[in-house]
C-alpha cells in the first residue's frame, strides 16, 4: 500500500499577513506596475504584430503556390490570427481583434475547429484571406487605436459578411 504524501501544514487565516503587509506599495503598486509592463508592451504592439502579420502573408503564399499541400500554411496561419485576435484589444488596438476573430471564422469554416483549419484551398477562398490580412496591415500601419468609428465598424461587418460569420 503506498504511504500517504505528506502534507505540508497551512497557516489558518489569522495567522496570514494581511493584504497589502509586508508589500511594497501594496495592491496599488503592483496594479501600477502592471499597468506600466502593459504600456511598455504596447509601445512595441505594433512592430511585433507587423511582423506576425508578415508570417502570415508568407503562409497565405505558400499556401497559394500549393493548394494540394496548403493545409499546414493554413494552420500556420490560423495561429498568427488566433493570436492577434487574443492581442489587439489589449493592446489598445480592438479594431485587430475583431478583424483577426472574422478571420479564424472564415479559416476554421463551418466544421472546422482551432486544431483543423477547413478552409477550401482555392484562390477565391485564399482572396478572402489576403482581404482580412490587408486590412489587418492597413490598420497597424496607420495606428488605427480603438473601434475605427463608423467606418472601422462597416469594414469589420463586411469581413465578418465575407468570411460567413456575420
Amino acid at each position: 500500500m503506498a504511504k500517504p504524501a505528506e502534507r505540508t501544514p497551512v497557516d489558518p487565516p489569522a495567522a496570514r499577513p494581511a493584504p497589502n503587509q509586508g508589500q511594497a506599495g501594496g495592491i496599488a503598486a503592483t496594479v501600477k506596475r502592471a499597468q506600466d509592463a502593459v504600456a511598455e508592451l504596447s509601445a512595441d504592439y505594433q512592430n511585433w504584430a507587423l511582423a506576425d502579420l508578415t508570417k502570415a502573408e508568407q503562409a497565405l503564399s505558400e499556401a497559394r503556390a500549393n493548394p494540394a499541400a496548403a493545409q499546414p500554411a493554413l494552420q500556420r496561419l490560423y495561429g498568427v490570427a488566433h493570436d492577434m485576435k487574443g492581442q489587439g484589444g489589449s493592446f489598445g488596438f480592438p479594431l485587430v481583434t475583431h478583424v483577426a476573430q472574422s478571420l479564424c471564422r472564415l479559416l476554421v469554416g463551418p466544421g472546422g475547429s482551432a486544431r483543423h483549419v477547413e478552409l477550401p484551398a482555392e484562390e477565391a477562398t485564399f482572396g478572402l484571406v489576403e482581404v482580412h490580412l490587408k486590412a489587418l496591415r492597413l490598420i497597424l500601419e496607420k495606428s488605427v487605436r480603438g473601434e475605427g468609428g463608423e467606418v472601422g465598424q462597416k469594414l469589420v461587418a463586411k469581413l465578418q459578411a465575407m468570411a460567413g460569420g456575420g
